[in-house]
């Protein structure tokens, strides 16, 4: 990794300790918010601006286990709402062509119940591979958004996670839907730079083994097994980071049977998915939710 990505890298890490978004760019290029950093000089940022668009990064709010919402199990449909909702239809195909100027290359598949998106990112200039984002769109509030990441090269693609994705299907985790970060029939584009600033952080992750700024995690086992001292508590109410907050509470109230339990779990991609991420012109056929094949 080259030094300047490495720099970029570490900036966006600490601002998000500091509670400071980075920005993001057209192509899912992001960017540490410039208060937070030395910036380059400015011939360079001015040749920058001119070719990129920028965007503010919506504030994300990660849970780990469960399908975006309660631990262990999708979000509570909306019982209410029909299978099909024309407004979710329209507002999806309405933000496509908003959202393809922001990720050029964005592939779209409307389908009777829902809509498939397949669409990359480059996270930071140079970096040699890309984030990959298979998306599932449902015209109804009854099933949440799904998305799983992955790393692509021209010759790999290797899931993302398994920290902050979902139980058991692999799907990301990138906001918590209760507190609103983004709806369904809210903009794609947004959707997009959410996953992106996850994909971001799972780098800063792989790179520094520590994941950058505030998340929810809370079941006391996955603390234990996955969460370093040095990042932040994903309690319900943290004060600080992990060693400092719950970690002591969490040894002395958690069994090694919940340990053994949690530790046994496995989140894996759906084989349809692997399959559209292989070959993005031919995208699940179902109508139902995806459920993961063994």
């Amino acid at each position: 990794m080259r030094k300047s990505i490495e720099d970029d890298l570490k900036a966006i890490g600490l601002g998000l300790d500091a509670g400071i978004l980075p920005t993001v760019f057209n192509r899912g290029v992001i960017r540490p918010d410039s208060s937070s950093v030395v910036l380059k000089p400015s011939g360079q940022e001015i040749a920058d601006a001119r070719h990129q668009s920028t965007r503010s990064a919506t504030r994300p709010w990660e849970r780990t286990a469960g399908g975006q919402g309660t631990t262990g199990q999708s979000r509570a449909p909306d019982s209410g709402a029909p299978f099909v909702q024309p407004g979710l239809r329209s507002r999806y195909a309405e933000g496509i062509g908003e959202c393809r100027d922001a990720y050029p290359g964005l592939l779209a598949f409307p389908q009777e119940r829902q809509m498939w998106l397949f669409a990359e990112s480059d996270l930071i200039e140079g970096l040699g591979r890309r984030a990959a984002f298979a998306i599932q769109l449902p015209y109804t509030t009854r099933r949440p958004v799904q998305a799983w990441g992955f790393w692509t090269t021209a010759v790999s693609k290797t899931w993302i996670g398994p920290r902050h994705t979902n139980f058991p299907d692999g799907s990301i985790c990138a906001f918590e839907p209760r507190d609103k970060t983004w709806l369904p029939g809210g903009s794609v584009t947004g959707l997009l730079d959410l996953y992106s600033l996850w994909a971001v952080r799972h780098l800063y992750l792989e790179k520094y083994g520590k994941w950058p700024g505030r998340q929810s995690v809370p079941i006391a086992a996955e603390r234990l097994l996955e969460l370093g001292d040095d990042e932040f508590c994903g309690c319900e109410h943290p004060f600080g980071k992990y060693a400092q907050c719950c970690r002591s509470s969490d040894q002395k109230n958690t069994s090694g049977s919940e340990l053994l339990d949690f530790a046994m779990k496995t989140r894996r991609p759906p084989a349809e998915v692997l399959r559209f991420v292989w070959n993005p012109t031919s995208p699940p056929p179902r109508r139902d939710p995806i459920t993961r094949q063994t």
